[in-house]
């Protein structure tokens, strides 16, 4: 299908579909109102530029450099200057699908008509993105302000045919296609180096992957929640409307609960009534009256959670349709320096998500400890271990997932050590021009970071809870838990002796980032975010 972007703003449903390729994109297009919008800006641009008068990074060297006159006939040449003085990122590379975002929201940023670049730039990006031929990006080397000026000239070297790019899921040269006559490099006219590089689409294009991921695991951490009240008969008045809807207004609390209890509720489950638990002659209860605060309280522990989320979406909404380089132009030939560069937003979304990903690891965590412990599990086998499957003179030999629960343990104090916000971490840098600095990309690479873990630790957990469901001898049969049951258990049967699970956690961990990838979710959300 055909994409057109317009001038007004783009949902974030819309981007992240447009991201993961949901729709199957053939062509983005700018529509008839967009080119127009950037041809004008471009024209403003040009004459100021024709003005001969100190432009910042057009006519003036960049940051602490700006008082230094370039003349026009060499503005162009400073254009190529500041793409090749910033390829110097190190360490790993992003994923293809970061880069496929990073280029798209360049694109997007660029034709809303205040960055005065030209329809050729545009035109060419718009090639790159329709071949799929997406930047190799390196991990480290972005302030968060002044945008990414490393991760972007990466890009910005593509554009005019030169350095590495992803291409249907390998890495090759760029130049090897421009051999080919199927690229033809762009010459960067004034401004337009820095335009691209000057930005916040690459912690954007981050931060947007990093909030789908992050919105699938709280469904799962919900979904499992609902699992362990099943296996271990937990109390569902937790979940109702009492505690979480009247006696509270939390709208992320109250759609937690009604979330678990539709999942309760699709398995025909209801907890014994208060009536029926007796006191036994021993003087303990005959039935538990109320669970652990792991399950007991999901809704308080997810709600703030789901909440978060929420906002985090809005700011990511407002960044990626906004214009972040500098100068700006508008259409009416106002030219003004700003700082809309400055990743505040995105360093404060992924500063709150990572402590969001820090408490859904930790919950888990105690959620497992009582499904593992034959002390809390109200009846399952230490363990989980199917000692129906093992002869009896044997069973001591074998210790079923106890290693599963060390290995989710050892993840979860990895995980919850990433959860300190980055944004405290500012530095002066850049001769004391940019003195302060979001680091809006350090928080999102490390928020990467840990929901690539919490995909590890929602693996194991999701094998325990149906071998656990296997033993109890409960067969679920709802809409909403079925598909992922089935889909643990085509990857891995009931466990009985012990043996490597490896894996086929790392197995179960491919499909639930697929999923996460073609849906985004499990549920749908009551939330509403504006465009």
């Amino acid at each position: 299908m055909e994409v057109f972007l317009d001038v007004e703003p783009l949902n974030i449903q819309k981007v992240l579909d447009i991201i993961f390729d949901r729709s199957r994109i053939s062509k983005l297009k700018l529509t008839k109102k967009t080119r127009e919008r950037v041809r004008k800006s471009n024209f403003e641009f040009v004459n100021w530029y024709e003005k001969e008068l100190p432009i910042y990074g057009v006519t003036t060297g960049f940051g602490e450099s700006s008082n230094k006159w370039i003349s026009l006939d060499k503005s162009r040449e400073l254009q190529d200057n500041l793409v090749s003085y910033l390829l110097c990122g190190t360490g790993k590379v992003f994923p293809e699908i970061i880069s496929r975002a990073v280029l798209f929201l360049r694109i997007h940023s660029l034709s809303r008509g205040y960055s005065g670049v030209s329809e050729e730039l545009l035109d060419s990006m718009l090639q790159l993105f329709e071949m799929k031929y997406f930047p190799v990006i390196p991990q480290q080397g972005s302030l968060g302000a002044s945008g990414d000026l490393i991760p972007l000239a990466y890009l910005a070297n593509n554009i005019r045919g030169e350095g590495r790019v992803y291409h249907n899921g390998e890495i090759s040269k760029i130049e090897n296609v421009v051999e080919k006559k199927q690229y033809t490099p762009y010459d960067f006219k004034p401004k337009e180096g820095l335009s691209i590089v000057n930005g916040t689409s690459a912690m954007t294009a981050l931060g947007l992957v990093n909030l789908n991921n992050a919105k699938m695991l709280l469904d799962l951490c919900t979904l499992c929640s609902g699992w362990l009240c099943l296996v271990i008969e937990g109390r569902e008045e937790a979940f109702g409307e009492l505690v979480n809807n009247r006696s509270k207004s939390f709208v992320g609390q109250a759609e937690i609960a009604e979330r678990i209890r539709l999942v309760l509720s699709e398995e025909s489950y209801s907890s014994l009534g208060y009536e029926k638990i007796k006191n036994t002659e021993s003087g303990i209860t005959s039935n538990q009256i109320q669970d652990p605060y792991s399950l007991r309280c999901v809704p308080q522990i997810l709600g703030p959670i789901l909440d978060t989320i929420t906002t985090c979406e809005k700011w990511l909404c407002t960044e990626l349709n906004g214009v972040s380089d500098n100068p700006l132009i508008d259409q009416d030939g106002v030219l003004a320096n700003g700082g809309n560069f400055y990743g505040g937003y995105i360093s404060h979304s992924m500063d709150y998500l990572k402590i969001c990903v820090g408490h859904m690891a930790d919950m888990v965590d105690r959620q497992l400890m009582l499904l593992i412990n034959d002390k809390t599990n109200r009846g399952l086998p230490a363990n989980l271990v199917n000692v129906n499957k093992i002869p009896e003179e044997d069973r001591s030999l074998h210790h079923g997932l106890k290693g599963v629960h060390q290995n989710v343990s050892a993840i979860t104090s990895e995980v919850m050590s990433k959860s300190v916000p980055n944004g405290i971490f500012s530095r002066s840098s850049e001769s004391h021009n940019q003195d302060k600095v979001s680091l809006g990309m350090t928080a999102a690479v490390q928020c990467f970071e840990q929901i690539e873990s919490m995909y590890n630790i929602m693996s194991c957990y999701l094998l325990c809870l149906v071998q656990a469901l296997d033993l109890k001898d409960r067969t679920l049969s709802g809409k909403i838990s079925t598909p992922i049951y089935e889909k643990i258990r085509d990857i891995v049967g009931p466990i009985s002796f012990d043996q490597p699970l490896d894996e086929k956690i790392n197995k179960i961990k491919e499909e639930l980032t697929l999923l996460s990838h073609q849906k985004g979710k499990i549920y749908d959300s009551k939330i509403e975010v504006g465009e």
